[in-house]
């Protein structure tokens, strides 16, 4: 056998990294509770300053939403393009 391919589940994952006192970590939390509503996915709030990579990637950043290791692109982040990354499924080669 040449390898296995792992089936994602087909429920994409988010993660909104945010930080304390942030007003626009609170606007993306509400904003993703509103589509949670409606789309089905998992959610993971991680704090931008809880180890050393978040610290580098996303503290001076916050809030980021990543959709199955994507960060999704605008400040403040717009519902559309938040909703199109979650309804895109897992990445190929994140499999």
């Amino acid at each position: 056998m040449f390898g296995v391919w792992k089936r994602k589940s087909p429920i994409p994952d988010v993660i909104l990294y945010t930080k304390a006192d942030c007003p626009l970590c609170d606007e993306a939390k509400v904003l993703l509770d509103e589509l949670h509503g409606t789309l089905a996915f998992n959610l993971v709030l991680k704090d931008a300053n809880s180890d050393e990579k978040s610290k580098k990637y996303y503290a001076d950043r916050a809030p980021v939403i990543v959709v199955n290791g994507r960060e999704v692109v605008g400040y403040p982040p717009e519902k559309k393009w938040v909703s199109i990354a979650i309804k895109a499924g897992p990445r190929a080669d994140m499999r």
